[in-house]
């Protein structure tokens, strides 16, 4: 299994962590190829707006493919260039 740099999961995590109940700060994420998927409890917060998903995908060096809710989760997909 892959796992982003340490410095990569950090610049995520300070723009999705507003969007967690506080002191939550769980990043949870799968790497498949060159996809990657990052899951968020529905119940640990809010929605991540489309400006802050963009922000992601701009750290990945990819694009944003969607968001699915599944099982009391938000899944957010991107395509990875890194």
């Amino acid at each position: 299994m892959t796992n982003l740099s340490k410095n990569t999961e950090e610049e995520i995590l300070a723009i999705v962590e507003k969007y967690q109940k506080e002191n939550t700060k769980l990043l949870n994420y799968l790497i498949t190829d060159d996809e990657i998927t990052f899951f968020s409890p529905i119940g640990n917060g809010s929605e991540i707006t489309a400006a802050d998903l963009q922000k992601v995908a701009d750290i990945l060096k990819g694009s944003f493919i969607g968001m699915e809710i599944v099982n009391q989760e938000y899944r957010f997909k991107f395509k990875m260039g890194i």
